[in-house]
């Protein structure tokens, strides 16, 4: 008997992923990322066929990442949350926060790579790109005894206005 592509348990997939935004590793991470991508319809229906829907349209679609990042560090922090700096003053860190009012999303969005650690880094097959990403710099994280702290942050991917991709699986579409 042959085995199919879809009958191949070689295809189940675990693990965790290795997460890049810009081209920087943020880092470890807690609780597993979690990527969702929504997409919205319209459905069409006419008066001769009364509540049977007889088309679908898209109408639109959506992509997020939600990052558990465990290392919360001030330079991460910086990375995560736009409108913040890194302050250094005789050998002393800080980040100063403004409110951001009026910051567009679109024009911080970089490159998010979710890459899984079970490849290569040379082995992009399997990898998640978004290609325009951002993140509002929401922030809820608890200081526990037995808790690690985790800068729980949002991805929202946005379509390239260039060439209204929105993200991509597999190998790098430019590098041939």
């Amino acid at each position: 008997m042959a085995v199919t592509a879809n009958n191949d348990t070689r295809n189940i997939r675990l693990g965790t992923c290795r997460v890049t935004y810009a081209g920087v590793d943020l880092g470890l991470t807690i609780g597993g990322v979690e990527l969702t991508v929504d997409t919205s319809t319209h459905e069409t229906k006419v008066d001769q066929f009364g509540e049977t829907v007889v088309d679908e349209i898209i109408t639109g679609r959506n992509i997020k990442a939600k990052v558990p990042l465990a290392e919360t560090t001030l330079d991460n922090l910086v990375k995560i949350m736009p409108g913040a700096t890194l302050v250094e003053e005789t050998g002393k860190k800080r980040v100063e926060v403004t409110t951001g009012v009026g910051v567009s999303l679109l024009s911080l969005a970089q490159e998010l790579r979710l890459h899984p650690i079970s490849l290569a880094d040379s082995d992009k097959s399997e990898d998640v790109v978004i290609y325009k990403a951002a993140t509002p710099g929401s922030m809820n994280f608890a200081y526990k005894l037995d808790q690690e702290r985790v800068y729980n942050t949002e991805f929202k991917g946005y379509p390239d206005p260039a060439t209204g991709k929105l993200f991509y699986v597999g190998n790098d579409p430019t590098k041939k």
